[in-house]
């Protein structure tokens, strides 16, 4: 969190300058009254402190998004109800403090609040590859890879689709190859970082509905 630039926007002066000082000793803190006070002098990486008070918060969203600016934006408030936090988080918030607090509070919930992002920005990226590396394989090596992601052996796999269990083999083969992986449970992983579809039904589903 040191050396990270954070943007309070707060219509209060004294929130602003109580939270300027207390993230002062971690960051680069620019107090704002509204975007405006900005001067379009943007930085390239910031974190944004959000009053939720009044129309602030989706005056400050919309502002961003003329811009074109995506930074994380926290909200905060003295109090607020569950139901209020949830539709902040829905509304495109990454995370929702308390204020007025310790300053080593308002930091360690901070920090929290950076991790999650760091770890859900790692997620998307290795799911993003995994959909890549999914859609490399053709429609029925797919197939195949969901049969064996729900547990299939080949035999039941082919019976499903209507081919040979060699032929089923074959696939698996080229499973792995195409994905780059050494064994069906790396193939599995790669499937479910990826977020397939379930999908072929079991095997006396199918039959039954043949």
């Amino acid at each position: 969190m040191h050396g990270t630039t954070f943007i309070v926007v707060d219509g209060n002066y004294r929130n602003r300058h109580e939270l300027t000082l207390a993230l002062g000793d971690v960051g680069y803190v620019v107090p704002a009254d509204t975007l405006e006070d900005l001067g379009g002098r943007w930085p390239d990486q910031a974190w944004m402190l959000v009053h939720d008070g009044g129309n602030l918060l989706a005056e400050t969203q919309q502002a961003l998004e003329a811009a074109g600016k995506f930074y994380p934006m926290v909200a905060y408030a003295e109090q607020a109800s569950i139901a209020r936090v949830m539709d902040v988080l829905g509304s495109g918030a990454v995370g929702y403090l308390e204020w007025p607090a310790a300053g080593e509070e308002l930091q360690r919930c901070l920090a929290n609040i950076m991790t999650r992002r760091r770890q859900g920005a790692t997620a998307t990226l290795e799911q993003a590859q995994a959909k890549q590396r999914i859609g490399a394989l053709s429609p029925r090596e797919k197939e195949v890879l969901h049969g064996v992601c729900e547990g299939y052996s080949s035999k039941e796999v082919a019976r499903t689709l209507g081919i040979s269990p060699r032929t089923v083999e074959l696939h698996r083969a080229n499973v792995l190859t195409k994905l780059g992986v050494r064994n069906l449970a790396a193939a599995v992983r790669l499937s479910v970082e990826a977020e397939m579809a379930p999908s072929l039904g079991s095997p006396d589903e199918q039959e039954l509905a043949a």
